[in-house]
């Protein structure tokens, strides 16, 4: 309790006492207030971003030079109040059009992309300023004093930390984090992947530029090389990965001694400068990947006592041991189809749900998918099986969305869906499981299944998203592991936790990718009997299964498939009899 008020009240203090160092007569600590505001800011900035979503980008130099120029090239022309709106708003549109032309690239990629696109931009200001304006550099003579650039960065600082600290607690702050530990689990949770990253680096952009335009009159003379220095973009990293890049305190934790101390050695060793802070960089990245933030818990777990073992509530099972789900009737709370429980409860009526016809899938020269067609009707369990590699799992992602087909048409509720992106056809009521569990491990249990309730599964608001998520989770028989980070279960109470975040969707079809695989005996049993929990509630659901007891048990038809082409249909007992099937798949006798 105390520890919360003290980082509650930490904030507003350290405010307070930076706003005392404007008045010491000391210019020495004004300039290097300054310095410090200037990049915390820019770190906080940068971390709102790619703290979360991992998104690493060395383009601050890019978006800092265009709002320093916006000020150099206009603020004789525009007040000066003015300038900071116009320098986020170009800032912004820029970071907009470089968002939709490159965030679909990741990794090293998307950083190399971006420090060539800071570089890019500085050598055409070169270019234009020389042959265009007749001289590189603009000159701004203004009466603004470097208190009154304190004073502004302050205040900037304060808005950014408040907006920082309002997203971690939004659902887009949520999006942003699922974003980074799995974007293509995030866009079957129905999050819009591509505009929550654009929108958040058009913001971050935005509060960049501001910064570049608050401190442009420090400067009385402005050239590319000053306005947009690599080297800027590097100490931004820097800081933010030395503080600790995904943490609130980040920033100002790594600005504060790295800026006193760059300071000392830019003073003493200029011409080394840019050496020292090469090597930190990788220092930091290799030694404290986490930064100094993220090294106290691990401090403070050293020294604590062993934590005691969660302990369950009666029923609701263990981290090692499985548990039967719970009955269907629960009148609890909201579920899917608005009354309770965790799927719709309409009986099967024979009405065709989804249509696949011609469909067609190559990667190069190898045709995963060729010609295929079949229908699911609604209510019932369609399997899907085949040897490996015949093309199965190809066909999930062509429903799903992750592939676009070469040819065919996928059909589902009577509208088409071929070639619409994962978020879409999740909004539109087909979930998935993936045949590699693809989990948070970081995240609890309850953050997994939140942001599908409230981004595809049609929830209002962030409570009753997380009251949906709960019930679901205690359908499935993990309520005692709702603030359980997912790395800790094991790999059935995994599976059952990626079923929760497809069940969150409220689906009126299941897509389940070889959702046994994996399980013991005893937990294929209560696998099985899930999944007849959830046909018995009327959910539909495709199955690819190569453990034929449950093709068996669980489907009530299924088609066969072989290099990418469908070579029987029918009831599962008359499919495994087919004599193509038994030659192709189960060999020469049905032994499974």
């Amino acid at each position: 309790m105390m520890a919360s008020i003290a980082r509650t009240a930490a904030l507003p203090l350290l405010l307070l006492l930076a706003a005392l160092v404007p008045f010491s007569n000391n210019d020495f600590y004004v300039a290097l207030g300054v310095s410090l505001l200037m990049y915390a800011t820019l770190a906080t900035a940068w971390g709102v971003f790619a703290g979360p979503t991992k998104y690493i980008s060395l383009a601050t130099a890019a978006f800092f030079g265009v709002g320093a120029y916006t000020v150099g090239l206009f603020y004789e022309k525009i007040p000066m109040l003015l300038l900071y709106p116009l320098a986020a708003i170009i800032g912004a549109v820029l970071a907009a059009f470089v968002g939709l032309t490159t965030l679909r690239i990741q990794g090293m990629y998307f950083t190399i992309f971006t420090f060539g696109l800071a570089e890019l931009i500085r050598q055409f200001m070169t270019w234009y300023q020389r042959n265009v304006s007749g001289s590189v550099g603009v000159y701004i003579l203004t009466d603004i004093s470097a208190r009154q650039i304190y004073w502004s960065l302050l205040v900037l600082l304060a808005l950014t930390l408040l907006g920082s600290w309002l997203l971690s607690r939004s659902r887009w702050g949520l999006a942003l984090l699922m974003i980074g530990e799995d974007e293509l689990a995030a866009r079957h949770s129905g999050v819009r992947t591509t505009a929550v990253k654009v929108i958040a680096l058009a913001v971050t952009s935005a509060v960049i530029a501001v910064v570049g335009a608050i401190v442009a009159p420090r400067w009385t003379y402005l050239d590319p090389n000053i306005a947009f220095n690599p080297t800027l973009s590097f100490m931004r990293a820097v800081i933010a990965l030395l503080g600790g890049m995904q943490r609130f305190w980040g920033p100002l934790a790594g600005a504060i001694p790295l800026v006193i101390l760059f300071d000392q050695l830019n003073a003493r060793y200029p011409t080394s400068y840019t050496l020292i802070l090469g090597l930190l960089f990788m220092v930091i990245v290799f030694v404290l990947p986490d930064g100094i933030l993220g090294l106290l818990p691990k401090l403070q777990r050293l020294r604590a006592p062993a934590a005691p073992a969660v302990t369950p509530a009666p029923g609701a099972g263990t981290l090692s041991e499985p548990v039967t789900p719970a009955a269907p009737a629960r009148q609890a709370s909201p579920g899917v189809d608005g009354t309770s429980g965790v799927v719709t409860t309409a009986p099967a009526t024979g009405t065709t749900l989804l249509a696949v016809r011609d469909l067609r899938k190559t990667f190069g020269g190898i045709v995963a998918v060729d010609g295929l067609s079949f229908e699911i009707r609604e209510g019932e369990v369609f399997g899907i099986i085949g040897p490996n590699g015949s093309g199965k799992t190809t066909v999930l992602n062509l429903i799903s969305g992750v592939y676009e087909p070469d040819r065919g048409e996928i059909v589902f509720l009577g509208r088409p869906i071929t070639g619409k992106p994962p978020e879409e056809i999740a909004r539109l009521g087909i979930a998935r499981t993936f045949q590699l569990v693809r989990i948070y491990p970081a995240l609890t249990c309850l953050d997994h299944v939140i942001p599908a309730a409230l981004f595809g599964g049609h929830a209002r608001t962030l409570m009753e998203a997380r009251d949906h998520a709960v019930h679901i989770l205690e359908e499935l028989g993990m309520g005692a592991f709702l603030h359980v980070p997912a790395g800790q279960l094991n790999f059935i109470d995994q599976k059952r936790l990626e079923l929760a975040r497809a069940l969150a969707l409220r689906p009126k079809l299941l897509l389940l990718d070889e959702w046994l695989a994996g399980l013991n005996p005893s937990e294929m049993v209560i696998g099985m009997e899930l999944i007849e929990s959830l046909r018995g509630r009327g959910m539909t659901i495709v199955l690819i299964e190569h453990l034929m007891q449950a093709v068996r048990r669980l489907c009530d038809r299924c088609i066969v498939m072989s290099f990418g082409q469908k070579i029987a249909e029918g009831v599962p007992e008359d499919v495994l009899r087919d004599p193509e099937v038994v030659r192709v798949y189960l060999g020469e006798a049905d032994d499974a």
